[in-house]
């Protein structure tokens, strides 16, 4: 009975609900859940990635994919070994196998090797720090969950890593698609525009995407139609209904300084993760859930 309560006690530990301080737009990862009275004070979602690890001591090597960094600080004396073990119970709970548990005296010196963000690595001991790496295979893909966790003047930080490989890759839809599927559905969703985390910022790579949308307008000149920006469910929903609201705006910005589309033509919004295609619980379906659509009006 104390053995099955403590080792809910533990789980419970990675189960906690947001606290108000962690920094805008941050969301627990679902593969792992948060400690206890912990806070995020960095937060990076990246559509693709590579991550250091180390699945033996010293040995450190590198995996692609969709990649979730989260820097957490933790209640004031708190133990490394206490949040270690509810890290480890949380991920077993999950499916995960432990790959890789070490201190900073069988770790092999890999502290400033593996994955780092945030303020690291500033603020990590090499004389006090623990590793945990874990790996799980399922029919959702294949994930990597890394703890780099440390303590400086009494408070306990982490750098949550985690790595979902072969994300899905999303083809550039040309004009005659989209008017094929307006056609057919009155909305064609568009993959091919990208952003810098967090931002409403259009990476350059867009630009194709942009053209053929831009051609497809051109080509319909009485069409008028509305640009909506979707996001996947990290982070909250007021943060996401923002972040989607002026990622639709800068695309009709762009294309109207940048292809002459006359502005009156495009009205554009943002969901946020209100009008999901897919479930939010793997990368391939945050990646599909992440899009701009064009609705005919």
């Amino acid at each position: 009975m104390r053995a099955a309560l403590l080792s809910l006690c533990l789980l419970f530990g990675f189960l906690a609900k947001a606290h108000a301080q962690d920094v805008a737009g941050s969301a627990d990862h679902p593969l792992v859940g948060r400690f206890e009275g912990s806070t995020i004070h960095a937060y990076e979602a990246r559509e693709f990635d590579e991550v250091a690890v180390a699945r033996t001591p010293g040995d450190v090597t590198r995996v692609e994919g969709a990649v979730t960094r989260l820097a957490y600080e933790y209640p004031p004396e708190t133990a490394l070994v206490q949040i270690t073990r509810n890290f480890e119970q949380a991920l077993e709970g999950r499916g995960f196998e432990i790959l890789l548990s070490c201190d900073q005296g069988d770790c092999g010196d890999i502290n400033y090797d593996v994955e780092q963000f945030g303020n690291s690595p500033s603020w990590a001991s090499r004389f006090d720090y623990r590793y945990v790496m874990a790996t799980r295979e399922s029919a959702e893909g294949i994930a990597h969950v890394s703890l780099f966790l440390s303590i400086n003047n009494g408070i306990a930080r982490s750098v949550v890593t985690v790595t979902e490989e072969e994300a899905m890759a999303f083809r550039m839809v040309d004009a005659a698609e989209m008017q094929a599927s307006i056609g057919e559905t009155g909305r064609v969703a568009l993959y091919g525009i990208q952003f810098d985390t967090d931002e409403a910022r259009i990476k350059p790579e867009s630009e194709p995407t942009l053209a053929e949308m831009a051609a497809f307008l051109t080509a319909n000149p009485d069409l008028q139609v509305v640009i909506v920006g979707h996001t996947d469910n990290q982070g909250s929903m007021a943060y996401n209904l923002g972040l989607s609201a002026r990622r639709a705006e800068a695309v009709a910005s762009a294309l109207q300084a940048d292809h002459g589309i006359a502005a009156d033509r495009m009205a554009h919004a943002g969901a946020g993760f209100l009008a999901p295609v897919a479930p939010n619980t793997t990368a391939d379906g945050r990646a599909l859930n992440r899009r701009v659509e064009m609705i005919a009006r």
